[in-house]
């Protein structure tokens, strides 16, 4: 009963979900019409209104793409990976297996997203090849159930960015310290509470012997390579490529920077210094700059869909602006919420925008300027509101095919196989989500 339907929501999904970009133009399309029928906007004003807004965050597309390509570029250091296989002989039985995993999948996320979405998927096929007896999909479900927990950990892009000078927000809302986001109570104990449970609800959705699907290990055999390569000698451009001088001179100034940085002001992480952090981590971790390199050269595909999509998105914003359509989704909502349930209405509006633009930044973009305003004549702190949105998407990751792609392709996996698993998760960490925030008002 239970498969039947995680599998009617999995066929759900991959009949109807098209491609994430299709989606960006889709409700580009649908907001043309909203603007067009609801505030009367000429269509070459709302044409012009999307282009002149197209650009209007490429700071802010580039940090996000940026978060991804250096998490991608940390977790494929050989002594990252080295550290991932120990981590993964720990735990001996199905049962410890399933567990660990989804333990170390929180402590990932909640560092980093970009980290926890490669190392997880590597994480999971190292652990494949020393537990053949462990179902493979509940494997890769495990090891990607830590992006449940992202915007409660410490590259949470929205409560970043809003603490982040200059952030494109910084007029309506100003700058959010951390103490009132991802270090306030409520979200402490939504955090906590999804570390805890998921892994625990991981462990109810082992499957019996007779189900059991065990991972191929001819998908997992190391590339060799097909000649062996001809040694020459080295040049002056090869020395200093792969100089220990140069990586670790870099390397060190930039530790050096950061402690600088939080001796001056103190535990004050926004987007910028978390991806300053993780590029000085991976350059030191490869060992040379010319490795760092290719590394970053690999990691830059799994970026593609933010720097594709995040202009249509400004774009979005730029035609609810220009056309008044952003005030007027703004008195609705003012009619339909209270002080109270604004922060309730913030999620459950973000689970569906989720939906659509799978990116917590990308749809934060699109659902701010109209949230805002509403928030501000109920007296709701702008904090309130992001929290609201960026749980609301955090949630929804766990289902959502955009951010399984990287470890799919890592691990190898269908992405109906994976999501027949995760539907569960979702619904626990709905229910968790919600708690907090009823709970613990900011």
């Amino acid at each position: 009963m239970i498969n039947r339907i995680l599998m009617f929501f999995v066929n759900l999904m991959q009949k109807y979900l098209p491609d994430p970009f299709t989606i960006a133009w889709l409700i580009t399309l649908v907001v043309v019409v909203m603007a067009i029928s609801i505030t009367n906007t000429p269509i070459m004003k709302i044409i012009n209104d999307w282009g002149e807004g197209f650009f209007g965050i490429l700071a802010f597309a580039m940090q996000m793409a940026l978060v991804i390509v250096s998490g991608y570029a940390l977790a494929a250091a050989p002594v990252v990976r080295k550290f991932l296989q120990f981590i993964a002989s720990i735990p001996h039985t199905p049962r410890q297996t399933i567990l660990f995993i989804g333990f170390v999948s929180m402590a990932l996320y909640y560092l980093n997203w970009g980290l926890g979405l490669i190392a997880g998927g590597l994480l999971a096929r190292e652990a494949a090849k020393l537990h053949r007896d462990v179902d493979f999909r509940l494997l890769v479900t495990a090891a990607f159930s830590g992006i449940i927990i992202t915007h409660g950990g410490l590259s949470a892009s929205v409560p970043l960015l809003i603490n982040t000078k200059g952030h494109f927000l910084e007029k309506e809302m100003g700058i959010i310290p951390l103490s009132q986001t991802i270090f306030h109570p409520q979200a402490i104990f939504i955090t906590v509470g999804l570390a805890v449970i998921i892994p625990l609800v991981l462990l109810l959705m082992i499957p019996k012997k007779e189900d059991t699907v065990l991972a191929d290990p001819a998908l997992f055999e190391e590339e060799q390579s097909a000649a062996t390569p001809v040694a020459m000698k080295k040049q002056l451009a090869d020395h200093l490529d792969t100089s220990l001088i140069l990586n670790y001179s870099l390397g060190f100034m930039g530790v050096a920077y950061i402690g600088y940085f939080f001796i001056k002001n103190g535990f004050n992480l926004n987007l910028n210094l978390l991806i300053f952090i993780f590029i000085i981590l991976g350059i030191l971790a490869h060992g040379s700059l010319i490795n760092y390199t290719k590394a970053i050269s690999k990691g830059a595909n799994a970026a593609a869909g933010i720097i594709l999509q995040y202009p249509f998105y400004s774009g979005i914003m730029g035609i609810m602006k220009g056309s008044g359509l952003v005030f007027v989704i703004s008195d609705w909502l003012l009619k339909m919420s209270t002080y109270e349930t604004f922060e309730l209405a913030c999620y459950f509006s973000s689970l569906i925008i989720s939906i659509f633009i799978p990116s917590a930044g990308g749809h934060w973009v699109v659902q701010a300027p109209f949230m805002l305003p509403a928030a501000a004549k109920l007296g709701v702190e702008p904090w309130k509101v992001a929290m609201g949105v960026a749980w609301g998407e955090s949630i929804w990751n766990v289902v959502c095919p955009f951010w399984a792609l990287p470890l799919l392709a890592i691990a190898n996996i269908n992405i109906r196989d994976l999501i027949g698993f995760t539907v569960l998760l979702f619904i626990i960490g709905n229910i968790i989500a919600i708690m907090g925030i009823m709970l613990i008002p900011h």
